[in-house]
Formats: C-alpha cells, sequence, structure tokens
C-alpha cells in the first residue's frame, strides 16, 4: 500500500476522530488548504464530514466517518513456481507469482501492484477532475507522434499536482501518477499484463470472472485481477476504439482493432456476449522473431537448411504462402522472412491490424491497414481496395495479410501475373489443406493459378507440449491433373527432428530461369546462406534490428559477407 500524507491524516483522525484544519496541518507539516482539499475530496466520497463554523475566529474541521478496515490481499496457498518483475522503461511496474494452487490444481498468476487507500484514491479522482479539465481525453489519439506528446504534458502535469499537494517522495509520486494515467488514458490494472513479456493473450470476460492470461510457459492462467464492474470494461473498449478511430456501443457492440504498439484487440458488449462485456488482446513480442531466433537450439523452429533455403527464395523473389491454424506462428513467420528482402526494394503491406514489422533499414515500405465502415455504413476500406491500389505504387513485393476470401485471392494471384512478388498467410494445418481451400470453394481459384504460388510453408502449434515449429515446406508442383506438392523438408513430431524429404525440382527450375543459376550454383548459394545463418547465431544477431544490418552488408558484399562468416570475422568489422 502505498503511503501518502493523506493516510497519515485518516490515521490522525481514527484516534481523535473529529480534528480542527490548524492542528492537522501543524502535526503533518502542510498549508490547511492542502488540508482542506483533501477533507473536501474525502468528503465527496463519503468518508468523512467537513464542519465550517459560523464566526471568522474558530477553524474549520474535519470528521472521520467510520469506515470497516478492508481485508488485505493474501496470497493464495501453493507453491511459488516462478516469480519475477515486470518492467518497463527501466521501472519496475508489477511483481508476479506463478503458485502452484492447492485447490485449483493449477498454477495461479498474482501478480503486486502499487495500491491507494481509500482516502487517496479519493483525492486522486479530484486530480482526475483537474486533468481533464485542461487536456480533452480524446484529442488525436490516432496521431502517434501527437498522442505521445499529450501523453508526456499529461505526466508531467499529474505528476506536479501530486508532488505539490502531498510532498511525497519521488517514487510514491511516480506510481500515484501511473495509477491516474492508467486509469484515464490506459487500461488500468491490464497495462501491467500487457508489459509482461512472458503472456501472449490477456483475457476479460466479465466482471464477475478473474481476469484470465495465456502464459507462453505454462498455458492459461486466472490472475488476481477482478474488474469492478461492466462498465469499467465498457469504459477501456470505449478507449481502445477511439485510439483507433472507431465506436463500440449497443448499435455497434463488436470491436476488432489493434493498437499502435502492435496488440490486436477484440471487445464485445452485452447481450451479444451473454455474461457480460469482454475484451481479448493478442500480446506480440516487443522483440518480434527472426529467422536467426527460429534455428537457435533452445527454440529450435526450423533446421538451418530451411532457413536456408527460405532466404534464397526470398533473396530472388519467389511466391510463398505461410500456412497454420491458430497461433502456430504464422504472422511471426513470415514477419521473420521479410526482414531477408534486400533494403532498395519497394514493399507493400496490407493487413486488416498491423502486425509486420520491418527493420528501419527497409526505408521503402509503405504498411497500409484497412478500415471498418461508421456507424451509417461508409467509408469502408478492405483489403481488396488496397490490394487493387497497392499496384499503383509500384511495389517490388506485396505483402498480404491473410487470404480469407475469394476477391481477395484472385487479386493476391492476379498481381503475380503482373510481375510481383507476393506473399501471405491464410488458415491451414497441412500443405494438402491449403490447396483444397485455394481450389475448392468459397475461394475457388483456378488450378492453372495456384501454380503460381513457389513455395509452401506450414507452421506447427503443439499443443500438448506447447511447442511451435515449422512442419513443412514444400514446392508446388504442375502435376498432370492439377497442383501437387513435394514436401522438401518436413518435421518428425515424435523425434522433434528436421528431414530433408525430396529434392526440390520446380523450385530448381524457376531459379535457374530467373537467375541463369544451375542447380550446384543454386545449392552452393544455400550453403553459403547456411553459413552466413550460423555466424549470425553464434553472435547473438538475432534481433530485427540486427539482422537488417546483416543484410543490408550482404547484399552490397555477398562475396565479403559470407568470406567473414566462414572466417568467423566478429561483426564489428564487417558491419
Amino acid at each position: 500500500m502505498l503511503a501518502t500524507k493523506i493516510d497519515e491524516m485518516v490515521e490522525l483522525l481514527r484516534k481523535n476522530r473529529t480534528m480542527s484544519l490548524r492542528s492537522i496541518a501543524s502535526k503533518l507539516t502542510l498549508s490547511e488548504d492542502s488540508i482542506e482539499k483533501f477533507g473536501l475530496c474525502m468528503e465527496k466520497a463519503g468518508l468523512a464530514f467537513m464542519h465550517y463554523p459560523i464566526t471568522m475566529i474558530e477553524n474549520p474541521s474535519i470528521t472521520l466517518v467510520p469506515q470497516p478496515i478492508p481485508p488485505k490481499e493474501e496470497t493464495p496457498g501453493g507453491k511459488v513456481i516462478k516469480d519475477y518483475d515486470i518492467m518497463k522503461g527501466g521501472e519496475t511496474v508489477g511483481h508476479v507469482k506463478l503458485i502452484q494452487s492447492l485447490t485449483e490444481k493449477r498454477p495461479l498468476y498474482h501478480i503486486g501492484l502499487p495500491q491507494a487507500s481509500q482516502a487517496t484514491r479519493a483525492y486522486l479522482e479530484d486530480v482526475k477532475i483537474e486533468v481533464s479539465k485542461k487536456f480533452q481525453i480524446w484529442a488525436d489519439e490516432r496521431n502517434p507522434v501527437e498522442n505521445q506528446r499529450l501523453f508526456e504534458a499529461r505526466k508531467v502535469l499529474i505528476g506536479n499536482i501530486i508532488r505539490e499537494d502531498l510532498s511525497t517522495t519521488q517514487t510514491v509520486a511516480e506510481q500515484l501518477t501511473r495509477i491516474v494515467l492508467n486509469e484515464m488514458y490506459g487500461l488500468g490494472e491490464l497495462e501491467a499484463l500487457v508489459e509482461d513479456t512472458w503472456l501472449e493473450e490477456i483475457v476479460v470476460n466479465a466482471a464477475s470472472q478473474p481476469v484470465s492470461v495465456y502464459n507462453k510457459e505454462f498455458g492459461w492462467l486466472k490472475t488476481n485481477i477482478i474488474m469492478k464492474s461492466e462498465a469499467e470494461i465498457e469504459n477501456y473498449s470505449q478507449q481502445i476504439a477511439r485510439k483507433v478511430g472507431r465506436q463500440i456501443s449497443t448499435l455497434n457492440p463488436i470491436l476488432d482493432a489493434h493498437l499502435g504498439s502492435g496488440e490486436r484487440v477484440n471487445a464485445t458488449l452485452n447481450p451479444i456476449s451473454a455474461y457480460g462485456n469482454t475484451i481479448t488482446m493478442r500480446l506480440f513480442a516487443r522483440n518480434p522473431w527472426t529467422i536467426v531466433g527460429y534455428i537457435r537450439p533452445e527454440n529450435h523452429a526450423m533446421s538451418v537448411e530451411m532457413a536456408a533455403l527460405l532466404w534464397q527464395s526470398m533473396h530472388y523473389e519467389m511466391n510463398i504462402l505461410v500456412a497454420g491454424g491458430t497461433a502456430s506462428g504464422k504472422t511471426s513467420a513470415l514477419n521473420s522472412l521479410l526482414a531477408l528482402i534486400q533494403p532498395f526494394q519497394r514493399i507493400v503491406t496490407i493487413e486488416d491490424t498491423r502486425e509486420l514489422y520491418l527493420p528501419s533499414y527497409q526505408w521503402n515500405w509503405v504498411p497500409l491497414v484497412t478500415r471498418m465502415p461508421n456507424p451509417e455504413g461508409m467509408g469502408e476500406v478492405n483489403m481488396l481496395d488496397l490490394m487493387v491500389n497497392s499496384l499503383r505504387m509500384r511495389p517490388d513485393r506485396i505483402v498480404l495479410g491473410e487470404i480469407r476470401r475469394k476477391r481477395e485471392a484472385e487479386v493476391f494471384f492476379e498481381a503475380m501475373h503482373t510481375g510481383h512478388s507476393v506473399y501471405s498467410t491464410v488458415h491451414a494445418d497441412t500443405g494438402q489443406q491449403v490447396l483444397k481451400r485455394l481450389i475448392e470453394p468459397p475461394i475457388e481459384i483456378p488450378e492453372s493459378q495456384v501454380e503460381d504460388v513457389h513455395l509452401l510453408l506450414v507452421q506447427y502449434r503443439d499443443r500438448r507440449r506447447n511447442i511451435r515449429r515449422t512442419n513443412e515446406i514444400s514446392e508446388v508442383l504442375c502435376g498432370v491433373s492439377g497442383p501437387e506438392l513435394n514436401r522438401v523438408y518436413t518435421w518428425k513430431p515424435r523425434t522433434d527432428a528436421f528431414e530433408a524429404a525430396k529434392a526440390p525440382h520446380r523450385y530448381l527450375e524457376e531459379l535457374n530461369l530467373r537467375t541463369g543459376m544451375t542447380e550446384n550454383e543454386a545449392i552452393s548459394d544455400q550453403r553459403d546462406k547456411a553459413t552466413v545463418l550460423k555466424w549470425m547465431m553464434k553472435n547473438r544477431l538475432e534481433s530485427v534490428e540486427d539482422v537488417g544490418r546483416v543484410m543490408k552488408s550482404y547484399y552490397s558484399d555477398i562475396p565479403g559477407i559470407v568470406a567473414a562468416a566462414d572466417k568467423g570475422t566478429p561483426p564489428s568489422k564487417v558491419l
């Protein structure tokens, strides 16, 4: 519990019940104006009464309204299997304990957050009113730069008010400021969960149920956070909607959006969700996966040889379709491949929600995002609109977030015919399922067009072991009776090993047509790329920016970087 001068005042009143402003101010070394301000805040919250005498000689006083002392939250019984701090900007914003519950027979997610007493919270409500008079809560929230400027201005204002009124320590003032900011412009206690790098999902099912989270190691867990009311959940949903220029209301009770920091959010309002209002937030890694992260032994998501083949296909502009089930890592895989594109090429990405993030060296990147219609049904910009428009932007590469409908698929394949390299994702568990989805209704693409895809990359999530693997890399062949698949690499779940299945042949033919490379030269090029990947892994060059720096140097001097990697030259000497 954060201790403030207001709490000291409450303790004095508990002993005396009624005290004059002068005597309280003397004991707390504060001004009478500050004590009066605290008293009025408490009176508004029903925690005290202010008494103003008729004569000017007498001093105003405060009478405390007896309140039951709230029970102290106790940590649930059980063995602590993991505990850690949640950090943001170098500051600790929460402490997490994963406790093996004796009653639940499952781990519980217990987070300790800075808390303020009832009296201090009454004062903080007054601070919110003071801040809202100066800053409109909805102002410029869709402009990231302006929004950040406003956030910093609000933070400074709140901090100054609290320090001036409470004469408290810097640490307590910062924690109280964070509480106000999170409740006014964020998601309250959920903000700390958003910063937890061990979480993939945050779920609010209703005010009557505890918030749930999906932990990367332990799966779904209950937390000790419970929303105060259905109105609070609706308020947070509306805040999210405002930030992306959308609305959620009884008339439009479903929201599907993404935040500027990358989180994807879905929200529903009662009675669409029968038990109460809901929020489902998918978190994305602050440091997105890269191809080097996939091949690291501790991750073991794909082999070096598989990564080298994919890099080669990106280098020489082959068309790739990434498939997989829900949360199998389709978008992460696609994101890791895009970082391998030459820095001088123009890239256009088209998504419903922003999930793709490229290195800063890829300066010629245009991210396009769809827009939902307004309540009057006007202003919609769908994926098809953006796909058609992208063809007029002279792109070298076009990336479609996901193929869902027939028209999107038609434009996707049409873009291949116009000489662009195209990439996308699709929901399917195997390569054969991909072909069926594309050829059969409702998408129903002509078989001759499906053959324009060169490689299929299939991601898989093993829920039993909670691991993600590249299940297969297949080339699409032009068969006698339609498109067929040739599995080049495959994952064996029993041994958790990757195996080379059949050597590619159509892929090598296409490579020869595009580059003039012979089969031996193509295989040698893959070996060189594998050497560079191993060198990057050894030197821990695995962040998006690190991969970007290597690609920038590689494409400007391929023999030099390959030679440096082969000799084990330190990166500082060649990058």
